[in-house]
C-alpha cells in the first residue's frame, strides 16, 4: 500500500501534467516539456531535482550512474516521454528507476499521445529480489540446434537473465556490461572485459569504436546492449571483432526491453 502522503503528492503531479499537456503543442522535444513540467510544479511549491545522477548498484557492486528525467520531493520519480503511445517497455523503464532511489512510486507521463496519457508505477523494495514480473526465465531459452560449448554457454545464459531480471529495462548499456562482468564472474567464470572494439582494414588495424564486451573463458564473446531493436546492430562488425579474435561464437544480450533478447552470432 502507498501511503497517503504519496497519493495526495501524486494527485498534485498528475494535475501538474495535465496543465502542461493542455498548454503545449504535441511536436516539442522531452525537454520543452521537463522544463514546463518543472516551472509547473515549483509553483506548486514543490521541490524538484531534475537529470540528477544517481549510484547504480548490483549486488552491492557499483555500476556506473544515471540520471533521472524528475525526482520530485524526494518521494516520486517522473519519467517523461513523447510518443505515440506508452508502451510495457517505457513502464518498464520508469519501473527500474523507481527501484534506483529505493522508492514506492513514480509516474510516466507521456507528451506526444493525441490524449492525455499516464501511468502509475509501484514498487516494494522488500521484493526487490524479484524485481522484474514480466522477465522471462533462462530456462525458457531455447538454443539453437548448432550451439557450441553448450553447457558454457547455457551457464553464461542464465546469468544474464539473472542481471535483467534484477536491473531491469532503461539503464545505458555500459551498466549491464558492469553488471554482467560480476555477475559471470560470481558464476565462477574467467572473463576479461573490454571498452573498445578494433576495425581493419585489409588486414591492418586502422583504430578502434567504444563498444563494451565481454570475452568468457576465451571461447565466448558476449555483447551486452541497451537498444530499441536488435537490427539496430552492424552485425558484420561483431563477425569481423569475432574472427579477429578466433571467436567462432558470440551471444548479443539487448537489455532494454521487457524480456531479454538473446540473440546467437555466429562468426
Amino acid at each position: 500500500m502507498t501511503k497517503l502522503q504519496h497519493k495526495t503528492l501524486t494527485k498534485t503531479i498528475i494535475g501538474a501534467y495535465y496543465e502542461v499537456y493542455n498548454h503545449t503543442a504535441r511536436t516539442y522535444p522531452e525537454y520543452i516539456y521537463e522544463r514546463a513540467m518543472i516551472k509547473e510544479l515549483q509553483q506548486q511549491g514543490l521541490s524538484v531535482e531534475h537529470q540528477d545522477e544517481y549510484k547504480i548498484f548490483y549486488k552491492d557492486h557499483l555500476i556506473g550512474l544515471q540520471c533521472l528525467d524528475l525526482f520530485v520531493v524526494q518521494e516520486v520519480v517522473v519519467e517523461l516521454k513523447v510518443a505515440e503511445k506508452l508502451t510495457a517497455r517505457h513502464k518498464a523503464q520508469a519501473y527500474s528507476y523507481v527501484k534506483t532511489v529505493d522508492k514506492q512510486v513514480g509516474l510516466l507521463f507521456n507528451f506526444g499521445s493525441q490524449a492525455p496519457e499516464f501511468s502509475r508505477i509501484y514498487f516494494n523494495p522488500a521484493k526487490r529480489a524479484s524485481t522484474s514480473p514480466t522477465n522471462k526465465r533462462a530456462e525458457e531459452f531455447t538454443p539453437p540446434d548448432d550451439w557450441l560449448y553448450p553447457d558454457l554457454a547455457y551457464q553464461i545464459v542464465g546469468g544474464l537473465y539473472e542481471v535483467h531480471s534484477i536491473l531491469g529495462a532503461g539503464f545505458v548499456h555500459r551498466l549491464y556490461a558492469n553488471a554482467c562482468y560480476y555477475e559471470l564472474k560470481k558464476l565462477g567464470l574467467a572473463v576479461k572485459p573490454a571498452k573498445r572494439m578494433q576495425v581493419t582494414y585489409k588486414g591492418a588495424v586502422i583504430g578502434d569504436i567504444a563498444f563494451s564486451h565481454l570475452l568468457v573463458e576465451g571461447k565466448i564473446l558476449v555483447f551486452p546492449v541497451a537498444l530499441h531493436h536488435t537490427h539496430d546492430i552492424h552485425w558484420d562488425n561483431l563477425k569481423r571483432w569475432m574472427c579477429l579474435n578466433d571467436i567462432q561464437l558470440g551471444i548479443l544480450a539487448n537489455f532494454d526491453a521487457v524480456h531479454l533478447e538473446i540473440v546467437i552470432v555466429r562468426a
